[in-house]
């Protein structure tokens, strides 16, 4: 019977030995692409994450040559929609679009969630965090607002697009980078913040310039600094926060990944075709309609920004308190 076993044992491992090494065969030999891509947004359609990825689907679908279906998958910080990807075929036609909560989701929650099971294609660019007020308030400049703030500790409300968020997160920044002391409220997303600050319903919100420039353009919302490393071109009036000497330069990036365990050829056409995209005439104009600024990271650079990434939202969140995992 111990005999039986062990030849089981063993044929297991051989067949599952051959069925890995003719499954790759089988990838390698069929041409890429040859059907539709996946491409998973993990969160609600209309955000500044959803835009970028409608903005950038058909121009990507022309230099792949195949449909490329956005499927937005909201739910739990992006976790889900983070999951679907990672336990889908690493066969190259399913993506899925990243932000920094990658990053920040295995420290807020228990998550199998981790960007070290994703092959990264590529980074994009990035949107600047920032503190916005509505144009009636009485804070007219970032200092008005970082004096107020420092004279009235524990005051001043600061709205957010939810607890764990990454926006929650960016106003987090500021006040550990200020030495300051905020009333956090969180709202479900970034548009119910910014109908709160317009409202006067909080004193500022922290977002991405690119998701309210809209009411930045229309003179709705104003910026009073933002967390870029230099001025946005689409604000320029506003002041960084390390100008200020503050040093918070927390950004939302837009990146794309696949699936651990892409074939390496089918690496190279994605990134090829995602770099040809970025770079073209159609989505810089799409990006300037979003405030966003395109930076391209190559799949090792945006590995390497990856590690980085996951080391200074593990030490802000730990310091914070806020770490679900310990």
């Amino acid at each position: 019977m111990k005999k039986d076993k062990k030849i089981l044992g063993v044929v297991f491992v051989v067949v599952l030995w051959l069925s890995m090494m003719f499954g790759g065969l089988a990838f390698a030999q069929e041409k890429f692409p040859s059907q539709g891509f996946t491409l998973i947004v993990s969160w609600t359609a209309g955000g500044g994450q959803d835009m970028v990825a409608r903005g950038l689907a058909p121009i990507l679908e022309k230099n792949l040559g195949q449909n490329v279906a956005v499927k937005n998958t909201p739910g739990g910080g992006g976790s889900i929609g983070f999951m679907e990807a990672m336990r889908a075929k690493p066969d190259g036609y399913t993506i899925v679009q990243f932000s920094p909560s990658i990053s920040i989701l295995p420290y807020m929650m228990k998550t199998d969630v981790f960007y070290t099971k994703y092959d990264p294609i590529a980074y994009g660019g990035y949107s600047p965090g920032s503190i916005m007020v509505r144009t009636e308030s009485p804070f007219k400049t970032i200092k008005d607002f970082l004096d107020y703030a420092k004279a009235n500790p524990g005051k001043v409300r600061v709205g957010n697009t939810g607890f764990g968020s990454i926006g929650h997160m960016l106003a987090i920044d500021i006040e550990r980078a200020a030495k300051l002391k905020f009333i956090h409220v969180p709202y479900k997303g970034g548009a119910p913040s910014f109908t709160a600050a317009l409202g006067g319903h909080i004193d500022c919100v922290a977002a991405w310039v690119g998701d309210a420039y809209p009411l930045v353009q229309g003179k709705k919302l104003r910026v009073l600094a933002v967390t870029a490393p230099v001025r946005n071109k689409f604000v320029p009036d506003a002041p960084t926060f390390k100008e200020l000497g503050i040093n918070s330069e927390v950004i939302t990036g837009y990146a794309w990944a696949a699936p651990k365990g892409i074939p390496k050829d089918r690496m190279n056409i994605l990134y090829n075709a995602f770099k040809k995209s970025l770079e073209s005439a159609g989505f810089a104009k799409y990006a300037d309609d979003q405030g966003a600024t395109i930076t391209i990271k190559n799949p090792e650079e945006y590995g390497k920004f990856l590690v980085d990434q996951d080391k200074f939202w593990k030490e802000l969140i730990q310091g914070a308190g806020l770490d679900k995992t310990q």
